[in-house]
């Protein structure tokens, strides 16, 4: 009746597991900073410089002083600087002081008065942000090359001259 129960083990793991996500920290990028290449993080990134390349981030902050030359892919998209490149993002926000030079490819897009957009905006499903557009069209009509110095008799020429060789020898 008074005895002593008992108490479960309690694993560390478990505890761990069920501990609520800290809040993500953005990677900065100055306004002194300057980057020549891709950015890829499955994290939040806030931009103030500038970027020459491709730039692909959960939630993408791009401040007044920024500009990126390259693509621009994430989750989230804000932008009050530069960017010169195709954007796409399941939400797209653009402030009064956004400068944008190519496509937008969006499911949700705010653009505040006064932005300036120079491209196309097209609203697409969620489902195919992820989806990369192929392109469609005729096949070229390929030549293979002769590399080793012996050419098929039975191969077709357009080339005249080849034609008078055949004939000649």
């Amino acid at each position: 009746m008074f005895s002593k129960s008992r108490k479960p083990e309690t694993n560390p793991r478990q505890s761990a597991e069920k501990a609520p996500a800290k809040p993500k920290v953005p990677s900065i990028i100055s306004a002194y900073l300057h980057i020549s290449g891709n950015l890829k993080t499955d994290g939040d990134i806030q931009i103030d410089g500038i970027v020459d390349g491709d730039v692909e981030s959960n939630l993408l902050t791009i401040g007044d002083s920024a500009t990126v030359n390259g693509c621009v892919e994430g989750e989230i998209i804000r932008v009050a600087g530069t960017v010169n490149g195709e954007i796409t993002g399941r939400i797209v926000e653009l402030t009064k002081s956004a400068r944008i030079t190519g496509d937008i490819n969006h499911h949700s897009l705010a653009i505040e008065a006064g932005a300036f957009v120079q491209g196309l905006c097209r609203r697409i499903d969620p489902k195919q942000i992820d989806a990369r557009p192929v392109l469609e069209g005729p096949k070229p009509n390929l030549v293979v090359a002769d590399t080793d110095g012996k050419r098929d008799e039975n191969a077709k020429s357009d080339n005249k001259s080849d034609k008078a060789k055949t004939a000649a020898g």
